[in-house]
């Protein structure tokens, strides 16, 4: 047999095994009975190889028919591969399929939420056009409200100074337990009688009275007098009644006296007081200025100096 049939696996012969005759005892009688003894068993012999020959035929051609095993395991390595592959491709159109569908799904939401900010973004440009308007609209009430605020406020207090027209403040007039308001009245037509030669009457004194101050300090006394024509002659006597330790001041409103002392603080103003009225400053250029108490200083100055570049003649 060749190398090739000696690798085959075992075989199962296809067919029927060919007839064996029974073996025949040889006995010899006699030379011919030898002689067709001998012709049997080659017939015999002869039926047997026969039966071998297409036996042996028949035996290649089943081995013609069988698949070897390399062509097996190429057959499975094939196959095997060949479903791996539908397999994968399989695999791979569910994973597209599926990754396709929730792409589009995300890109459809994804659509709708810029939709959405599409719209909230229009609304809040729409807002803030709406907020803006209200705002200038608001903004224009609050400069409104606010001036109109500054001018009843700079009437009031005008309105408040003008009523003190009439008062004079006296500073440093000693103060005794058992004071009143009679004892209190003597005491100051004294004091004005001596050091300004004005004789102080009932008449023309309207009230009188100490008002508030600071802890430890000698209250002031505040006169309110019938008409200007007595302040003026005792507002005259002023530095006599400085000599001799006494201060007379005009009544002036809180807010006049803020913008008083704002002025003190002003690099450009030298000195600042009120008069009949108004506040004035005096810069450091000798310029005699009136005051408001919302004006801006610098603006003011500069306001006067332009006017008076322009020719006229001042405040």
């Amino acid at each position: 047999m060749s190398n090739e049939t000696k690798n085959q696996q075992k075989l199962n012969f296809i067919g029927t095994k060919p007839p064996t005759k029974p073996a025949v005892k040889k006995y010899r009688p006699d030379t011919s009975d030898n002689s067709n003894s001998s012709m049997e068993e080659l017939n015999s012999i002869n039926i047997q190889l026969q039966a071998m020959t297409e036996g042996i035929s028949n035996l290649r051609e089943d081995l013609k028919g069988m698949i070897k095993k390399d062509e097996v395991e190429m057959l499975i390595t094939n196959t095997v591969t060949n479903l791996i592959k539908k397999l994968e491709e399989n695999t791979n159109k569910k994973i597209e399929k599926l990754i396709n569908e929730k792409v589009n799904e995300m890109q459809a939401k994804i659509d709708s939420i810029d939709f959405d900010n599409k719209n909230l973004i229009e609304k809040i440009k729409q807002l803030e056009n709406i907020n803006e308007s209200n705002k200038s609209t608001l903004q224009e009430q609050i400069d409104k409200t606010n001036e109109i605020s500054k001018t009843a406020y700079k009437k009031a207090n005008y309105n408040e100074q003008y009523s003190r027209k009439n008062n004079i403040k006296i500073l440093n007039i000693p103060e005794n337990k058992e004071e009143n308001e009679t004892s209190l009245a003597k005491s100051v037509s004294e004091i004005l009688k001596i050091n300004t030669e004005v004789d102080l009457q009932p008449v023309d004194v309207v009230a009188m009275h100490r008002i508030p101050t600071k802890k430890g300090q000698i209250r002031p006394v505040i006169i309110k007098l019938r008409n200007n024509s007595v302040k003026s002659a005792i507002m005259r006597k002023r530095a006599p009644m400085k000599s001799k330790g006494y201060r007379l001041v005009d009544d002036v409103t809180k807010p006049n006296q803020g913008l008083i002392n704002r002025l003190l603080l002003h690099p450009n103003i030298d000195s600042a007081w009120y008069f009949n009225g108004a506040v004035y400053g005096k810069t450091v250029a000798e310029e005699r200025i009136k005051f408001d108490i919302y004006d801006n200083v610098n603006d003011v100055i500069e306001n006067f100096r332009q006017y008076r570049r322009n020719g006229g003649s001042g405040q």
